[in-house]
């Protein structure tokens, strides 16, 4: 079983994962992301990021944060893997918030990412690990 540790970051600690999506025409970009198990949301990147990474647009939502545009991404780790679409969004606000409190992380990672494996944590150490019976795609 492959797993992605990575240790807390931030004052109080926050957990961070990093993941590795591919563009349209293939490059692959690692982005670190705040895990957040209460996100309902596949994924919430900064606009310079969902800009970048994009594959087609879905229809946005209105939430707490206002209004955020909607689209599909590739995320791309078959070295554990993860080979799926998933379904993210675009907002200045969640970005603006999250790089102030943690530069250099592109956004957040909600729950239905994380389901798609096994996470936890220690006392310095947030996890991920593929899961044995994880069907994935080949998108």
């Amino acid at each position: 079983m492959s797993e992605l540790r990575q240790p807390y970051r931030g004052l109080p600690f926050r957990p961070i994962l990093s993941l590795t999506f591919r563009t349209r025409d293939g490059v692959r970009h690692s982005l670190s992301l705040l895990a957040d198990t209460g996100c309902p949301q596949d994924l919430i990147l900064a606009p310079k990021w969902f800009d970048a990474l994009v594959l087609a647009d879905a229809e946005g939502i209105e939430n707490n944060f206002g209004p955020m545009n909607a689209g599909w991404f590739r995320l791309h780790m078959p070295e554990i893997g993860l080979v799926e679409l998933v379904n993210g969004f675009g907002s200045l606000e969640v970005g603006e918030a999250i790089a102030t409190e943690l530069p250099g992380v592109a956004g957040l990672v909600g729950l239905p990412i994380l389901r798609l494996g096994e996470y936890g944590g220690n006392a310095t150490d947030f996890w991920f690990r593929s899961s044995p019976s994880t069907p994935t795609g080949s998108p």
